[in-house]
């Protein structure tokens, strides 16, 4: 395992030092050789950053967590690591650091050129698939289309399958309340999520609805499915975190690089008062290797 250094992981964590080995590119390039080993290395990102005050982000701050999201990323398309785990962000500084920045699953596509990522959240119990992503409610509906409802059912099916070895039972939210009520409230689940979800069973997937998101996050109703496939970012991730926030992981889909997280934010409001709560990042670290054995 690689871990990249920031200027501040010692002032926060020293006793992370008696555990890790220095690396450099050379020497990273010999123990991925799969015959090195198992050991936890540090590949140190060298810059020039202050170490910040605790709980305090800033500009720098943002610029630097970007230099280590590009370092993994270049690691990666050099063939020297597998998997990449990343940590929560402050999107809005390194937005004012100067680059775009709606959220990992997004820029990593860009980044490595390809199209069409998907975002998971996972947990051994309650999982969920997003549609849409980091997207204001406002534009969701312009985003949805059969093609694209199909898709994150496909990759949310495939990844599932591949995770518990067998196949996933998938649920389908609706977008609208009650599914549009039948063309009452709207039309677009009747015309577009009940066409994808027939078109997704036609590819040999057990999956149905759409179901009302109000009644299927409820018990029992989401123990009955493996997945559901919620149409935009609270829908989905409102009941997971209820449900799931300590041992929850960021997955991203859909792409050929294997990327997960915690699924919680910077908490700048408890740093350094040693109150974080560390499962969320030992289950990302544990699924990442465990999807890029299966790989």
């Amino acid at each position: 395992m690689i871990i990249a250094r920031s200027t501040i992981l010692f002032t926060y964590y020293p006793q992370l030092a008696k555990l890790l080995t220095p690396v450099s590119h050379s020497e990273l390039s010999t123990k991925s050789d799969g015959n090195s080993e198992s050991k936890f290395y540090i590949f140190d990102v060298t810059n020039d950053f202050p170490i910040p005050q605790l709980g305090r982000g800033t500009i720098l701050t943002g610029a630097e967590s970007l230099q280590y999201i590009d370092t993994a990323i270049e690691l990666w398309k050099r063939g020297l690591i597998d998997a990449i785990v990343t940590a929560p962000v402050s999107k809005s500084l390194i937005e004012k650091s100067g680059t775009r920045f709606s959220g990992h699953t997004e820029y990593f596509a860009e980044k490595i050129g390809e199209k069409n990522p998907v975002m998971m959240m996972f947990s051994e119990k309650y999982r969920v698939i997003l549609c849409t992503t980091h997207l204001p409610v406002s534009k969701v509906e312009n985003q949805l289309t059969i093609e694209k409802i199909v898709h994150t059912i496909v990759v949310g099916n495939n990844a599932i399958k591949a995770i518990d070895g067998i196949a996933p039972k998938v649920a389908v939210c609706g977008l609208d309340p009650h599914c549009g009520d039948d063309g009452a409230i709207s039309t677009f689940d009747r015309e577009i999520t009940t066409r994808a979800v027939d078109e997704a069973r036609k590819q040999k997937i057990n999956v149905s609805g759409p179901y009302a998101a109000d009644t299927l996050f409820m018990s029992p109703h989401w123990e009955k499915y493996d997945l559901v496939v919620a149409m935009y970012h609270d829908q989905g991730l409102i009941p997971f975190k209820m449900r799931a926030f300590d041992r929850g992981v960021n997955v991203t889909l859909g792409l050929s690089l294997i990327r997960t997280s915690v699924d919680h934010g910077t908490a700048f409001d408890i740093a350094g008062k040693q109150m974080a709560n560390p499962t969320s990042m030992i289950e990302a670290i544990s699924l990442a290797a465990k999807l890029a054995t299966e790989k």
